[in-house]
């Protein structure tokens, strides 16, 4: 989370000020931290997020938000920290931002729980089953978990393969499993005519990210650029506002 916070007294305008001039300086500094974030923070965040990232979803571009400020509190631009559903913003961007190994994914978490990766391995999706954005499909993901009897379930609703006639005619438990072959070892998928494709092969260590896209570096440097011409200006609207 990037806070926007600006000071009066560090710039040479403060001189200007008069007593009436000075008790509109809170205003002003709403005003311009609120600028800072929503036009000129925000919107330069998402051009590099939108050149620097490989095939972002739509979901991830809209995961960016701008809070104005108060008298209280400064202005903030942040991604969003929960969803619904899924994975949040703020966990799988943080690679991004940041760099460095990757932690465990939530499927790749409940493999491990039941035994069927290793907690030192990570799966790595396979090129065949990456949609076009780059990414297994969540769909996709449900139905490998579901067959082999390691989906979540929550209140009350069972998302494992089960011996009923529903869930053998999706045929998930015979669709999906665990093997080593030809020395790969990984989540495996039965074809046609007795074929079987790697879906996921798993590595015994954790996939390392570089830093794609600084997100706070670019914040500050935009602050630094444009922070004395927002404030300037809301200073004169807050002047000629003032009662």
């Amino acid at each position: 989370m990037l806070d926007i916070k600006l000071d009066v007294g560090s710039s040479s305008l403060a001189r200007e000020l008069s007593d009436i001039q000075g008790k509109q300086i809170p205003y002003a500094l709403m005003l311009a931290q609120t600028r800072l974030a929503t036009n000129r923070i925000k919107p330069g965040i998402l051009t590099v997020m939108g050149q620097r990232l490989d095939r972002p979803t739509p979901t991830t571009m809209r995961s960016l938000f701008a809070q104005a400020a108060t008298k209280s509190r400064p202005a903030k631009v942040w991604f969003k920290d929960s969803w619904s559903s899924g994975i949040p913003a703020d966990a799988y961007l943080q690679q991004a931002v940041q760099g460095g190994p990757r932690p465990h994914k939530r499927f790749e978490k409940s493999l491990i729980a039941q035994g069927l990766m290793g907690s030192g391995q990570f799966a790595v999706p396979t090129s065949d089953y990456l949609n076009q954005y780059g990414n297994v499909s969540r769909g996709t993901m449900i139905r490998i978990l579901s067959g082999l009897g390691a989906a979540e379930g929550g209140r009350g609703y069972q998302a494992n393969a089960t011996g009923s006639k529903r869930s053998k005619r999706k045929g998930n438990a015979n669709r999906y499993f665990v093997g080593t072959i030809n020395g790969e070892q990984g989540v495996w998928e039965r074809r046609a005519r007795e074929q079987v494709k790697p879906v996921f092969l798993y590595t015994s260590g954790a996939p390392q990210y570089r830093t794609i896209f600084p997100f706070f570096k670019i914040g500050e440097n935009i602050v630094k650029a444009h922070a004395h011409a927002e404030l300037a200006q809301a200073l004169r609207e807050a002047i000629l506002t003032a009662k």
